[in-house]
């Protein structure tokens, strides 16, 4: 038999949990984008451009790494990138920053890149505050999408977060409601 104030009490209740499962979807997004779309946001935004020279290209094809070993290393970073860790090559770069002494930085770079390089030269973009903060200007733009998705991801959560605050106000107010009759 059909009871309006349960379907209304059902109908809240499965507004909650979809919007706590897209809220999940949210968190996850952010949890694995948040590294690199952060990086692409304060170098793109903050960063500046200084020369680099190339001291080395380490061919990664070739190493024995095994996943179980690069899982050790970094987990996180391998689970989301399980081929970065195979086809990349490491790129070793000294860098001078106006005003410091030289340093040296290592980057994971795709091989397709580092094999059409043609001099030792390349341009790094780094973060003034934080020096270490830096890749290389012309594969910035392969962060681009991380750093979108982060950005729709956090707006998307903070609605999602609105709407479910509402819509639990509203069954506690129905339940509330309730008590009376």
């Amino acid at each position: 038999m059909y009871n309006p104030r349960e379907a209304t009490e059902d109908r809240h209740t499965h507004n909650l949990a979809i919007l706590c499962f897209a809220g999940f979807v949210c968190l996850v997004a952010v949890y694995f984008h948040y590294d690199s779309g952060l990086k692409y946001w304060l170098l793109e935004f903050f960063g500046e451009k200084t020369p680099g020279t190339i001291l080395s290209i380490q061919d990664m094809n070739h190493e024995q790494l095994t996943l179980k070993e690069a899982l050790h290393k970094s987990p996180r970073n391998t689970l989301k990138n399980s081929t970065h860790r195979f086809t990349h090559d490491v790129l070793v770069v000294e860098v001078t920053q106006p005003g410091n002494a030289p340093q040296v930085l290592t980057f994971w770079v795709p091989g397709q890149w580092s094999a059409g390089l043609h001099s030792d030269q390349t341009s790094i973009t780094y973060l003034p505050v934080n020096p270490k903060i830096a890749y290389p200007t012309d594969l910035l733009e392969n962060f681009s999408f991380d750093g979108k998705l982060l950005v729709w991801s956090l707006i998307a959560g903070a609605v999602i977060l609105f709407l479910a605050m509402r819509t639990a106000q509203s069954w506690n107010r129905f339940r509330n409601g309730m008590h009376h009759y």
